[in-house]
Order: C-alpha cells, then sequence, then structure tokens
C-alpha cells in the first residue's frame, strides 16, 4: 500500500504555475517514443492536458518525465488514456515546466483506460498497489468522456507515433523560404544568410542544462569561412559560441581543420537532440540557419528555431546512413579521411610512444610499489573511507565530472580574449557545476529563520532577519513563506598541500530548497512540528554542526557538544549566476564605467552561487 500523503491534487493550468510537489489527473496526449534507459535507470516521457483536447498541438500540456530503475515500474501509458501521477515534482526545464518523477521515491500513478468504458474496470496502478479516492475516480472518468470523441490531439500534418525517423519525413516546408534559397548543401558550400539541409555526423554534442543545445556537425568537407579545428591542441569551443571559456577539456575528436559547423538547436529540436543525439550519429538537419555571430570576423555558424507556424515539426532525424545515398557519400568521404589524414597518424605515433614510455617507468617501480604495497593498500582504504560520500544526499547528472570548488572559484576562468585580441573580464558567469562538498558552517543561526516571507524585496542579509520582514505585513494578510538560507562549504577531499583551500557560499532558496528538503517553507516560530521536520533533515547535511554552533555561541565547555564535526560529504549541483552589487553608488563622473558602481574592480554585479537539482533522501 502506499502510505505516503498525497499532494494537493491541482489542474493541469495550476501545475503549469507552480513549482514542488502537486498531484495531477490529465489525459496522455503525447507519448514520446518507447521507454529508454539513461545513465542509470529507465525513462517515460508523455504530455498530459486536461483541457483545448482539440486545439491540434500538444506543447501547451505538462510534460512529465517518470524515472524508474526497474523499466516494470513504468507507467504503461498510451495516447488517449487518463492518468493520476500523485507527488510528482514541478520543476523548471530550460525554462518549461516539467513534471519529475525521481526513481529514488515511489510516485504512485493509476492508470484510466478509455476502452472499455466501463468504471467497473478497476485501473492500473504502480509501482506499488494503492486504491485511487472516489473524487479521482470520478474525475478521471469524465476526462475519458470529454476527450473520447478526439481520435488525435495533434493536426494530421503533425502526426506521430514515436520518435521522428526518415520513413516519417513530411513535405512540410517548415519557413516560407523558397526551394532555390533552402535545398541539400554540403557544409563546403553553405554561405551566410541561407537556410539549408545538412546530412553530417555528430562531433560532438553539449547541453548544459540551459534552454538550447550546441551541436557540431561534419560531413568531411571543408569550408574556409567556419572554425580551424586542430588535433594536437583543443579547441573546441564546447558549449561556448564566443569563446569566453578558454580552459581545455579534451581532445578534438573531430577532423582537423575547418570541416565542422557549430550549430545551435533551440526547441523543439533541442528536446530531441538531448534525448536521441549522441557524438557518431548520423543525422539530417532541414531549414538550418547559417548565419555569423555579432562578433566582428567571427566564423560561419548554424541555428533552428522552432517553426512559429507549425510549432511541432520537427527538423532533425536520424538516418541509416547505409540505406541513404547521401549517407553513403559521407561514410565514403569519412573513411577516405581517417586513412589519409598524416596529422591524426602523427598524433596516434605520439600517443603510443607515449603509452609504451609510461609501461616502461611503470616496470622499473614495480620492486619498489611492491615493498609498498601492505601499508599503501590499508592508507588507500582509510582515504576512501574518510571521503565516501552520503547515499541520503542525491544530485542529478551523475556522468558529469565533479569540479573542487577551487577550480570553480579558480577567477582565471573569466579572464578571456576576444577575436580581436581585447582582453576582458566577466563578473560571472551562467555556469552548472556538480561538486563534491562538506558543510562547515550555515546561514542565518537559527533554524526558525531558514524561512521568510515570500517578498521579493527582502533579501538574505545579516541586517534583515525574519522579526523585521514580518513585522512589515499586516497581520490579518495571508503570508506565504519560501525557504532562504545559506550553507558555508569546502571541497572533499581537500586541494594538494601548498594549496589553498577555499571555501564557498551557497545560497539555497526558492523551489531549489523545496527540492532538497523535500517539505513546505512555514512560519517556523509557530510551527514546531515544521521546526522538528527541517531539524531532522539538515542533520544529514551536516551532522552535530547545529549542536557544536549552538555550543560555541552559549560558551558552553560541554565536551560533546564541542566534540569534532561529524558532517559527511555529499555531492550536489551548483549553479552559478549574478547579483547586482551593493557598493555605494559613484558621484563621480569621472570614474563612472556606466555601472554607477564607485569600485574600481567592479563590473557593477556579484558573483554567487546556490544548490540546485539535490534532494535528501531520509
Amino acid at each position: 500500500m502506499v502510505n505516503e500523503a498525497a499532494a494537493r491534487t491541482v489542474d493541469i493550468a495550476t501545475a503549469l504555475s507552480s513549482l514542488g510537489l502537486v498531484s495531477v489527473i490529465g489525459v496522455v496526449v503525447d507519448v514520446f517514443g518507447l521507454p529508454f534507459k539513461s545513465s542509470r535507470s529507465w525513462c517515460i516521457t508523455f504530455t498530459l492536458k486536461d483541457t483545448d483536447f482539440g486545439n491540434g498541438h500538444v506543447w501547451d500540456g505538462l510534460k512529465i518525465k517518470y524515472f524508474k530503475d526497474d523499466a516494470s515500474h513504468l507507467p504503461p501509458v498510451r495516447v488517449g488514456d487518463v492518468i493520476l501521477l500523485r507527488n510528482i515534482t514541478i520543476t523548471k526545464f530550460n525554462a518549461r515546466p516539467l513534471g519529475v518523477a525521481p526513481d529514488e521515491t515511489n510516485i504512485p500513478w493509476a492508470i484510466f483506460r478509455p476502452e472499455p468504458p466501463s468504471s467497473d474496470i478497476p485501473p492500473i496502478c504502480g509501482p506499488l498497489s494503492f486504491e485511487p479516492s472516489y473524487s479521482e475516480k470520478s474525475y478521471a472518468l469524465s476526462l475519458i468522456d470529454k476527450s473520447s470523441n478526439f481520435k488525435s490531439f495533434r493536426n494530421t500534418s503533425n502526426e506521430k507515433t514515436g520518435p521522428p525517423t526518415m520513413h516519417s519525413v513530411k513535405s512540410v516546408i517548415s519557413a516560407p523560404q523558397s526551394d532555390a534559397n533552402r535545398k541539400f548543401s554540403l557544409i563546403k558550400d553553405v554561405k551566410e544568410k541561407t537556410f539549408r539541409d545538412l546530412t553530417g555526423e555528430v562531433v560532438k554534442i553539449f547541453s548544459n542544462e540551459s534552454e538550447k543545445v550546441t551541436l557540431y556537425l561534419t560531413d568531411y568537407t571543408t569550408n574556409e569561412e567556419l572554425h580551424n579545428y586542430t588535433i594536437d591542441t583543443n579547441t573546441a569551443r564546447e558549449g561556448d559560441e564566443y569563446a569566453y571559456l578558454p580552459r581545455s577539456k579534451k581532445q578534438w575528436p573531430g577532423p582537423a581543420g575547418r570541416m565542422t559547423l557549430q550549430i545551435t538547436l533551440w526547441d523543439p529540436h533541442a528536446c530531441f537532440a538531448r534525448e536521441h543525439l549522441k557524438e557518431g550519429s548520423i543525422v539530417r538537419l532541414r531549414n538550418v540557419h547559417i548565419k555569423r555571430s555579432r562578433i566582428e570576423g567571427s566564423p560561419l555558424e548554424g541555428a533552428m528555431h522552432c517553426d512559429r507556424h507549425n510549432p511541432d515539426e520537427m527538423n532533425i532525424r536520424l538516418i541509416d546512413a547505409e540505406n541513404d545515398e547521401r549517407g553513403r557519400e559521407l561514410l565514403r568521404r569519412r573513411k577516405e579521411y581517417w586513412e589519409s589524414d598524416p596529422r591524426k597518424r602523427k598524433a596516434e605515433e605520439t600517443e603510443k610512444t607515449s603509452s609504451r614510455s609510461k609501461r616502461n617507468k611503470n616496470n622499473q617501480r614495480k620492486p619498489v610499489t611492491a615493498k609498498r604495497e601492505g601499508g599503501q593498500t590499508t592508507l588507500s582504504s582509510s582515504v576512501a573511507k574518510k571521503y565516501e560520500t552520503s547515499k541520503t544526499i542525491q544530485a542529478i547528472n551523475p556522468s558529469i565530472t565533479c569540479m573542487s570548488l577551487e577550480d570553480i572559484l579558480d577567477s582565471g576562468y573569466h579572464e578571456n580574449v576576444s577575436p580581436n585580441q581585447i582582453e576582458y573580464r566577466l563578473p560571472f558567469q551562467n555556469v552548472c557545476y556538480r561538486a563534491t562538498v562538506r558543510v562547515v558552517d550555515f546561514f542565518p543561526p537559527k533554524l526558525e529563520e531558514f524561512a521568510v516571507p515570500d517578498d521579493s524585496e527582502h533579501e538574505l542579509r545579516p541586517d534583515a532577519g525574519v522579526d523585521e520582514t514580518h513585522n512589515s505585513h499586516n497581520s490579518g494578510r495571508s503570508i506565504r513563506w519560501q525557504w532562504r538560507f545559506c550553507l558555508l562549504v569546502e571541497s572533499v577531499p581537500p586541494p594538494p598541500r601548498g594549496k589553498p583551500r577555499e571555501r564557498m557560499k551557497l545560497f539555497v532558496s526558492g523551489a531549489d530548497a523545496e527540492y532538497l528538503l523535500k517539505l513546505d517553507a512555514a512560519d517556523l516560530r509557530k510551527d514546531d512540528l515544521k521546526l522538528a521536520q527541517l531539524k531532522e533533515k539538515v542533520f544529514h547535511l551536516w551532522g552535530n554542526l547545529e549542536e557544536r554552533k549552538k555550543a560555541t555561541i552559549e560558551g558552553s565547555s560541554n565536551p560533546q557538544a564541542l566534540r569534532p564535526l561529524s558532517s559527511v560529504p555529499f555531492t550536489c549541483c551548483i549553479k552559478e549566476y549574478g547579483v547586482r552589487c551593493s557598493h555605494e553608488k559613484s558621484t563621480d563622473d569621472k570614474i563612472d564605467d556606466g555601472t554607477g558602481c564607485s569600485h574600481e574592480t567592479c563590473f557593477g554585479w556579484e558573483r554567487r552561487f546556490a544548490m540546485f537539482s539535490t534532494t535528501i533522501h531520509a
């Protein structure tokens, strides 16, 4: 049986404007292909609506992503089903609402089938057995009745039963471009301010949790107006179209020279790319806008936007290259390139020489290693146990490599040189990271102050306490509360000896805090139950830190209270962003740089970090 109390049931329109836990009932108007296996769990994606079934499109519904380790626990939804989902998390993904059922939590679902139309047929329930309430059943049956007259929820031109393939391509022109201005082209022939169809191989793909996807496409033909990539050095602008990020990641995996076109994809094309494309995919792209960025002298690039006249039209198709004429030509050019490129052979020879050298050095060191082997095993085991991360706290995207706080805070990443050799520094970057950290302090010092009235003008700062803000509200007015607190964290493991250990202020607020705590905010000075629940939750974040902090403030000499900090390291997601600086405004026009700030090195913005997409499963 399902014992968890269900969150409030809301209609789809309310869910689309909400954040946090809700329960919904809706008609399945779209199923995005078959369930697929992600890095660690199975996922099925579908869309729900409860009104406007006949408007011919599904993008105005609520998209749901349901994750489960066992594929048999996924809801076996079909278009036309009515489904009840309890306690799904509404979050924002690419600035759009998304309902998420994480694999670590049993999210109850019940499917009501329109055939046969009888209320005596029980719904299909999972992943655990439960009985929907009378009101839930009644509403589900009413939705079946309302939607039963619609054989399809899309216009005929938009109809699809799964992920698009080349066999389902329809001759629908996505933009008012003439055939002469939007036709198939090799990359070597593309020109600025045109629309072209391309067939190529995906060299790299980057999404970076943003509203777009950056694709690097090659068809092994050369265009002198493209960016010049080299094999021996990494000049790939990994998701960074304006070369803002100078750091190197990996050796460029694609062909050297000017053979690769960077293409920016926007939804719905970006959504398809995230779920279906990978390095090495052979694809056909329709209606690619060939252009340049606003930076003078920049290379050609491509863009694929949503078609306003046909918003569901998908212009990306995976193709079977062996059974496609242009695909076979692409494979032939690829084979010729990798067989003939002397720089690749040189790189391979260098790599083999380096590998042999390393093996020889390792063989020479084997006797020494053998003598120390016993002691080293004990040390490694001890260190591994010390830095073992919490299993209770989990973050999304486990495939993303964690970065140390020292690397994240390194201001050298903000120093840049434009293509015109102009040096400049960015005050902040809108970038997301994963890091393993340990909490060493928190603010405000009292847990009762972790929730504040929902006031856009109230900011987390030492001189603005909860009482001050609370008193500014009328006593007769209903106050909505939201989480707002800050964690001071440090990297785990620490940096090597001789390097300073950095600490980071990590802000946690709003929907991100609800996702972390799985608790709705309330007036913690009055709600003792919610305060007790919060204490249990944050104990998993910082162990006995609160006890030590309280003992220090009160001047206690109790050895139990002052014992070593017991906080366990955990992995979390961190997003970098900027807020307006709090410095005094400049009154001297001569030093005013346009930001109005009196600090010479300030750009008017303050760099900040916040936790997101991290959950305490306790």
